[in-house]
């Protein structure tokens, strides 16, 4: 990535104008004043620099969804965070690929940085896709807030809490065995008591209810979430839980399997990283299916860097 960062939050969404097939972006981050937009075309190999947040911000959330009233196709939300005064803010944005364009919508209820977001089926009561805004930091508190934010009406519904937490992560995946549908994993952080956690629990939209699942085998806080294929030897989607810090930094890949309710270890991510990014989309060339892509962060001894990585869920084998 050109624009070494950490403290960014990206999602997949279709390339900007002017370019085909799915893009990986990613949004903001302690790096150049906040404010740099970049996109990644696996089908080029190449990041393209895009039209800067109006409103500067790291430790945000991003989710990609349908776009606001008025608009067509899929846009990039960019969710709270810190702004350039260190400043809490509930401010967000929706990116369009097509017009290269933010635009403004709906802020927070709650104002909230180091949270997590993930597109799903709205509450009850709604229809289509919502964003949901998981946890973060509220005056220095780890909170358990939950808001979803309609595109159709460009409006927030506050929701089921989850337990408080603080630079989680999140990602929609089917819902764990005994629910159906889709499902929103809220996975790792900063307890209230600044505490390093795995706690995991899926949000069911149709029932606006929170169910722990299990936890992470590897505390971990300041980690991505992505769903993409199971690694070898399983089927379905999982959640893939990358890097993070406990509290020292590290590559530690883990998937969660909602079928069995299982965890299974992965082999370390090549760069041990925290307050990075991920997002799925098709497979770098030359390779087949859907990768799991995790971008920027702090590696150890706190340098900000742009690596971009691939992990190719079929060849990722349990480690023994």
């Amino acid at each position: 990535m050109p624009t070494a960062r950490w403290g960014l939050a990206a999602a997949s969404a279709p390339c900007p104008t002017g370019q085909t097939g799915t893009c990986v972006y990613a949004v903001g981050g302690n790096g150049n004043g906040g404010t740099t937009v970049e996109s990644y075309n696996r089908l080029t190999n190449a990041w393209s620099t895009l039209r800067s947040l109006t409103t500067p911000r790291r430790d945000l959330a991003v989710a990609a969804a349908p776009c606001p009233l008025g608009q067509t196709g899929t846009c990039v939300y960019a969710v709270g965070g810190f702004d350039a005064g260190n400043t809490i803010v509930g401010t967000v944005e929706s990116y369009n690929p097509t017009t290269n364009a933010w635009s403004t919508v709906t802020s927070l209820t709650t104002p909230r940085s180091q949270l997590a977001a993930a597109a799903a089926p709205c509450p009850p009561g709604q229809t289509g896709t919502c964003v949901y805004a998981v946890g973060g930091n509220n005056n220095g508190l780890a909170v358990g807030t939950v808001e979803s934010y309609n595109p159709a009406t460009n409006a927030w519904s506050t929701v089921a809490s989850n337990t408080p937490r603080l630079l989680l992560a999140a990602a929609a995946a089917p819902c764990p065995s005994g629910q159906t549908g889709t499902c929103v994993y809220a996975v790792g952080g900063f307890d209230a008591g600044n505490t390093i956690v795995g706690t995991a629990e899926s949000y069911n939209p149709t029932t606006n209810a929170w169910s722990p699942v299990a936890s992470l085998p590897t505390r971990r806080a300041g980690l991505p979430a992505a769903a993409a294929p199971c690694p070898s030897g399983q089927t379905g989607t999982c959640v893939y839980a990358v890097g993070g810090f406990t509290p020292g930094t590290v590559g530690t890949v883990e998937s969660y399997n909602p079928v069995s309710n299982v965890w299974t270890t992965l082999p370390t991510a090549p760069t041990p990283r925290a307050q990075l990014a991920a997002a799925t989309t098709t497979c770098p060339p030359g390779q087949t299916g859907t990768c799991v892509y995790t971008v920027g962060g702090v590696i150890p001894g706190g340098a900000p860097v742009g690596t971009l990585e691939a992990l190719d869920p079929p060849a990722a084998k349990p480690s023994r």
